[in-house]
């Protein structure tokens, strides 16, 4: 059976819940599709032919397990590639469901704390995508949390309550970290811009990396001060720390760091609700918010978010699971809300103006990459919902979606499985051809018989291109990724410096005194063979 994806809203106060089923194709394209809700489980039910013995069947949820008696269904809705429907039961054994679904405790933003401590490391601060050195080693004296975007940093400190206001211009100053400072706030850190003028390239107050360009952050507080998204960074200890407490793994000490603890997506989006409202989402006219987020081309996008649930129970399939668990249904909790993303041109900023004339938005930034992540999982989500109720009305336009929580340890194996196998399995796959081929070419004159062949040079000029454009890699890059290509740094120079030598050796077998100074010029000896 085609099912893609399975979610199932639990609302044990009123006594029911909702499926949303997604298929991998059009129904349309299958004779008949049928719920069929046995005494003990739910199925869903495909006739390919009108043979009814050729009938496919899926599990959607075993309900008896969660002790519910489930005798009927309502709000029926099918199109395109979704099924969605309400069934009602009488009673539920919450505890079987949180049992059954491996429960975790209900998500709570955790503390925001950096991953290392004042005056007591020295650390180094690099980019996340080159691992550029930025921030040179230094012990921070003082690390203090910066306000956010919704409070007036006027208000946030107590400088200003000595009773002597006579001197107003030695307010703003005060929010300026000193050089061995560190102000951090969500997904931000805040440093003093002399420690990073000669790293970073300054562009229209927006700051990017000098050797990757990789977009870091931007100026504030009239261009004293440089805010740094934590997504763009890592940290490392600094070399003669590592020399006074070495690791147990050498290779571990060479592995960068997040700057802050417990830095999932699920944690940054709980930290910003909880700035957007601090107590609970008010249920009428006030569940609105505007983020804000500067793009590397210089150009804000913008997401206009309106949160309907913020602890909404679930049972769903998670998609990247070992395949004998992949039918199986978890308990989670997911956020539901509305969306919609604008950029900066003119009609979009107009509607947008419109929203804000309303009512007061209250308006946070994010970083890019935090933003994009949003976008891409809430745009995933939505597919879930039939297309007929997918949007709040015509005139706004607002995309109705799910933020599913996931827990910290679940997050990180994702990450794993999606990045972890394939840069080291290609590497080693690249390595161990490249031998095979010299085996297969060597004699007992060595390598030089596999250097009559120009198509070998052409091969190997496209080797060489493609190992200098590992070097730089884009944006999307992930920390493993960067990680994995210093760890094969020796193999991809040594075989850059076997390319070179490769002419050379040619040379020295067709001439017999070749000059030490003036190495041969491939596109010569092409030319001469011609």
């Amino acid at each position: 059976m085609p099912l893609k994806a399975v979610c199932i809203e639990l609302r044990p106060n009123l006594c029911s819940g909702h499926v949303f089923l997604q298929f991998e194709h059009d129904l349309c394209n299958s004779n008949k599709t049928r719920v069929v809700i046995k005494e003990n489980d739910m199925h869903i039910v495909e006739d390919v032919d009108v043979d009814e013995a050729e009938a496919a069947s899926e599990l959607v949820m075993r309900h008896a397990n969660y002790g519910m008696d489930i005798q009927q269904i309502s709000m029926f809705t099918a199109s395109n590639q979704n099924i969605s429907f309400r069934f009602n039961y009488t009673q539920i054994d919450l505890d079987a469901v949180h049992k059954a679904g491996n429960l975790q405790v209900e998500p709570k933003p955790m503390p925001l704390m950096l991953s290392f401590a004042e005056r007591q490391i020295a650390v180094t601060l690099r980019c996340s995508n080159c691992h550029y050195e930025l921030v040179a080693s230094c012990c921070y004296n003082k690390l203090r949390e910066f306000p956010s975007g919704l409070i007036d940093p006027s208000e946030f400190f107590c400088h200003n309550h000595h009773g002597n206001t006579s001197n107003q211009q030695q307010q703003q100053p005060t929010l300026v970290p000193g050089p061995t400072d560190l102000y951090y706030g969500l997904n931000h850190i805040v440093l003093n811009i002399t420690v990073l003028q000669r790293s970073v390239i300054n562009s229209s107050d927006h700051l990017y990396c000098k050797r990757c360009m990789r977009m870091l952050g931007h100026l504030i507080l009239e261009g004293a001060a440089a805010k740094l998204w934590a997504d763009a960074l890592r940290w490392l200890p600094s070399a003669n720390q590592e020399e006074k407490q070495p690791p147990p793994s050498s290779s571990a000490s060479a592995v960068p760091r997040q700057l802050f603890q417990h830095s999932t997506v699920s944690q940054l989006m709980l930290r910003l609700l909880s700035n957007l409202w601090m107590q609970s989402v008010p249920q009428f006219g006030g569940s609105r918010a505007l983020l804000v987020a500067s793009m590397p081309d210089r150009r804000q996008h913008y997401m206009l978010i309106q949160v309907l649930e913020r602890q909404l129970a679930v049972l769903r399939r998670l998609p990247k699971v070992p395949v004998v668990a992949q039918k199986q249904l978890h308990y989670l909790r997911a956020c539901k809300l509305y969306f919609r993303v604008y950029n900066s041109s003119e009609a979009e900023s107009e509607l947008l103006l419109k929203q804000q004339q309303q009512m007061e938005l209250p308006k946070l930034s994010i970083s890019p990459y935090l933003f994009a992540e949003l976008q891409a999982r809430l745009t995933r989500n939505s597919q879930l919902i039939p297309k007929a109720w997918r949007h709040n009305c015509a005139q706004e336009q607002l995309l109705l979606t799910y933020f599913f929580y996931e827990r910290e340890q679940q997050e990180q194996e994702e990450e794993l499985l999606r990045e972890q196998p394939s840069k080291p399995l290609n590497l080693k796959q690249k390595h161990a051809q490249k031998l095979e081929t010299d085996e297969e070419y060597e004699t007992d004159a060595g390598l030089d018989a596999s250097l009559d062949e120009d198509e070998d040079d052409n091969d190997d000029d496209e080797d060489e291109e493609q190992n200098d454009s590992d070097d730089e890699q884009s944006d999307t890059d992930s920390e493993p990724k960067s990680t994995l290509r210093h760890k094969f740094a020796p193999i991809m120079a040594y075989e850059k410096n076997l390319v070179k030598r490769w002419p050379t050796q040619r040379q020295s077998k067709s001439s017999p005194c070749p000059s030490p100074t003036m190495p041969p010029d491939p596109c010569e000896e092409d030319s001469g063979k011609h």
